[in-house]
């Protein structure tokens, strides 16, 4: 992780900003300069009202034309392949996944969920294309935000390509490491070039002051006295 923090203090800035909201979050990041920092529309949380913030750790996938089917695949190679990629893992990432636009099999599913929650330590993941194993993500309480959803496995259908490079993810490039936010609004990314501490108390400041202005707005006073008092509504 890159932010000139330990890695306790970044993790413990990330606890605070799942107290947040995302458009508390890209507010905060445009009047700080960084304006293209949220993700195209579209992503989805599966388990209703989750809230994720961590270090990503990006993961780029597209159409291969290898076809294999999981049962004529060696056992050691699998397992030996998991096994590498949760152990790269930092404990409180977010995984980031590029699709480069391969919508025909599940990009994330119930073994990637399970692997990377209880043995890489991830809170969760954010993937630019279809899930699958929905039902059985939710069971183990795995937040995953992502475009759409489809049956079919990955196997014979999409390959690895990249891991912990730089990616595109809903059209904003994310680094191995830049802080990731989901929740039901979307996903904003908050590129390393910020000053992380700075962020999240000024969005702090801006949650504490919408909060305000809508209990003086219930309590009747004008949206024009409101606004002008915190410059927020």
């Amino acid at each position: 992780m890159s932010w000139n923090l330990p890695e306790n203090e970044v993790l413990a800035l990330c606890d605070r900003m799942e107290k947040l909201h995302t458009p508390a979050i890209s507010d905060t990041l445009d009047d700080m300069g960084f304006r293209h920092c949220a993700m195209s529309a579209g992503f989805s949380p599966i388990i209703a009202d989750s809230v994720v913030a961590g270090p990503a750790f990006t993961m780029a996938e597209d159409k291969t034309d290898d076809v294999v089917l999981l049962k004529d695949m060696d056992p050691s190679f699998v397992v030996g392949l998991l096994d590498a990629f949760c152990n790269s893992i930092k404990k409180g990432q977010v995984i980031v996944v590029d699709t480069n636009g391969f919508w025909g099999a599940g990009a994330y599913g119930e073994l990637m969920a399970t692997a990377t929650k209880y043995y890489g330590g991830a809170r969760g993941a954010v993937v630019d294309g279809p899930i699958r194993d929905i039902p059985r993500v939710r069971e183990i309480g795995f937040p995953v935000w992502a475009k759409s959803s489809i049956p079919t496995d990955s196997i014979g259908r999409s390959k690895l390509v990249g891991l912990n490079e730089p990616i595109k993810c809903g059209g904003v490039e994310v680094k191995p490491g830049d802080i990731v936010m989901a929740d039901t609004d979307g996903v904003v990314v908050v590129p390393q070039s910020a000053n992380l501490k700075e962020l999240v108390e000024r969005a702090e400041d801006v949650v504490r002051a919408e909060r305000r202005s809508r209990e003086e707005l219930r309590q009747g006073k004008s949206l024009r006295e409101v606004y002008e008092k915190y410059g927020r509504l």
